[in-house]
């Protein structure tokens, strides 16, 4: 399925006008608890809704990191409410909850059409045809065509608000994306221009955005997500995310900081110093790759403090299998405990 897409200022504008073009009579929509309403979608959809006399059902009982009992609950509740259409409004956890929604309720013929409004910039959720939720403690990973949004509507100004670290954690999700992509097993020529594209957007923008918030750079950044989100839509990610789970759900980094934590070091041993990227972004071939990277990351404050609960070996052995397979350079025990010394020397 080829996803539409609208990105700038005119986006809400297209969303009003797909709702009238689908002649939408009810909504379903999976929605943040606050961002919802402090970012400026509750005012500004609601209008929307009103004007095209539109009956709403809201969801918003879901976890930072959904559970498989959440989305059944969100398919009853669709259900009941007699909706065609789904909205998706906030970041990766919303997203995630209405994709499986909607993946659930076609399984069973029940068909709706999926429209996603990011409201961070970074996960890229509403450009992929995959999705995650918890089932007993356990990250289970979807993947189906009827996951993907029908319709991805970008709009920057959802993400003006958020906060410094909100922003650093979602947006080294999209620079960790783009660059997985760029470096995968399965990138194309098509993946590789959506990578190369991101990477250009996010990687002098990024640190300046933390340091320094602008509205153009918030612009920049949510493009540059959702071409991020492009990319690994074709390749799936490789081993900064396959390691970055065990973080999140032991550790309660949140998703895009513990990437963040591997992805110095798995920079360093994917990507040659005579990499075309390496000069792209400006960084020094006769300088240490890794470190380079982990001055990146720690300029925009996303570095390991530790885990008080596991022991570093054991978080490491809790690798997604899955997402590992796509890494360029196969990951042994070897390479796992050069990862394990990197860590241990980096912890702040």
């Amino acid at each position: 399925m080829e996803q539409k897409y609208y990105i700038g200022a005119s986006a809400i504008e297209h969303f009003s006008e797909v709702l009238a073009q689908l002649k939408v009579k009810s909504v379903f929509v999976v929605r943040g608890r606050q961002s919802y309403v402090q970012c400026g979608a509750e005012a500004q959809l609601q209008g929307i809704f009103d004007r095209l006399s539109i009956q709403c059902t809201y969801f918003s009982n879901f976890s930072p990191n959904p559970k498989k009992e959440e989305v059944d609950s969100a398919v009853a509740c669709v259900r009941e409410s007699g909706a065609h259409c789904i909205v998706a409004v906030g970041g990766g956890s919303a997203m995630d909850v209405a994709k499986l929604v909607r993946h659930q309720l076609a399984e069973d013929s029940y068909q709706a059409s999926l429209l996603a409004i990011p409201t961070t910039a970074g996960t890229g959720a509403e450009a992929t045809h995959f999705s995650v939720v918890y089932v007993d403690g356990v990250k289970n990973s979807f993947e189906a065509e009827d996951i993907l949004p029908d319709y991805a509507f970008v709009y920057a100004p959802y993400t003006y608000g958020n906060s410094t670290y909100l922003t650093a954690c979602t947006g080294m999700d999209a620079l960790a994306q783009a660059f997985e992509s760029y470096w995968n097993r399965n990138a194309n020529e098509e993946s590789r221009a959506f990578a190369l594209k991101a990477i250009d957007m996010l990687w002098t923008a990024m640190p300046q955005l933390v340091q320094s918030p602008t509205e153009q750079l918030r612009n920049v950044v949510s493009e540059g997500a959702y071409w991020a989100g492009r990319a690994i839509n074709i390749t799936k990610t490789t081993a900064p995310h396959a390691f970055s789970y065990a973080f999140t759900s032991h550790c309660g980094y949140p998703h895009g900081h513990a990437v963040a934590l591997t992805f110095p070091f798995f920079f360093a041993l994917n990507l040659s110093a005579d990499d075309p990227v390496i000069q792209r972004v400006g960084l020094n071939p006769n300088q240490s790759l890794s470190e380079q990277l982990y001055n990146y990351v720690r300029e925009i404050g996303l570095v390991y403090t530790g885990c008080k609960d596991c022991q570093l070996s054991d978080l490491l052995a809790m690798v997604n299998l899955q997402r590992l397979k796509n890494n360029p350079v196969e990951v042994d025990q070897t390479i796992i405990a050069r990862l394990k010394e990197y860590l241990e020397t980096h912890q702040s």
